[in-house]
């Protein structure tokens, strides 16, 4: 399962471009699932007043409110994104809207949302900025550019959030004054390709060979 995030302020383009990426994927034969983060604060289904609440007053920690054409799980509270991505694990790509996560690509559609782990810059953005760093994609006119940079780029989610668990089975490790730093799945990644990408380039690399690198941070 691959999962990217697609973040932006309202009427940046976001919603636009997460409907423009699944319908892509789904025309490449890939089963995908959503995930929309709501930031209205008042925000619910389960209603004061309604029998699924009025469940809930009684004691029932998870109900589920079953109709002809939905079936909706309606857990208390605001559910970690990995507890959420558990329901997913049929699913081959999950796009999220409004999620920062430090372990989940994020596709920019404003700077504001700008993150160490953004990979590339869509949304209306895409149209106005003359260039960046980040490679740029107008979802509505290279949709398969887009969504070919992200079959390349976005690794397969590894949920990694235990403290008490090794990071991930990735082969590269980080150290700050001799203490291990735990890395998510996707720093790992970046990390690692980032290294590979100059030491291959440099005379006397072998595939294969250890690579150490030490710095200070300045």
């Amino acid at each position: 399962m691959k999962v990217c995030s697609v973040v932006g302020t309202q009427g940046s383009g976001k919603t636009t471009t997460i409907e423009a990426v699944i319908a892509e994927l789904r025309r490449r034969n890939y089963r995908v699932g959503s995930v929309k983060d709501i930031h209205f604060e008042a925000f619910a289904i389960d209603t004061p007043g309604s029998n699924t609440h009025r469940h809930r007053v009684a004691g029932a920690e998870l109900v589920t409110a079953r109709g002809n054409h939905e079936t909706d799980l309606l857990y208390p509270g605001r559910l970690p994104v990995p507890v959420i991505l558990r329901h997913y694990k049929e699913y081959d790509w999950v796009v999220l809207e409004g999620v920062l996560e430090p372990a989940i690509p994020a596709v920019i559609c404003t700077l504001d949302k700008l993150a160490e782990n953004s990979i590339c810059i869509s949304g209306k953005l895409s149209t106005t900025l003359c260039s960046h760093e980040l490679p740029m994609f107008n979802a509505l006119d290279d949709i398969t550019g887009l969504c070919d940079f992200l079959e390349h780029t976005v690794p397969d989610y590894l949920e990694c959030f235990d403290p008490k668990e090794p990071a991930c089975d990735f082969d590269i490790t980080l150290k700050l004054d001799g203490k291990d730093i735990r890395m998510v799945p996707f720093v790992q990644k970046v990390l690692r390709n980032a290294v590979l990408g100059v030491a291959k380039e440099l005379e006397g690399f072998e595939e294969g060979a250890a690579i150490e690198i030490s710095l200070k941070a300045q």
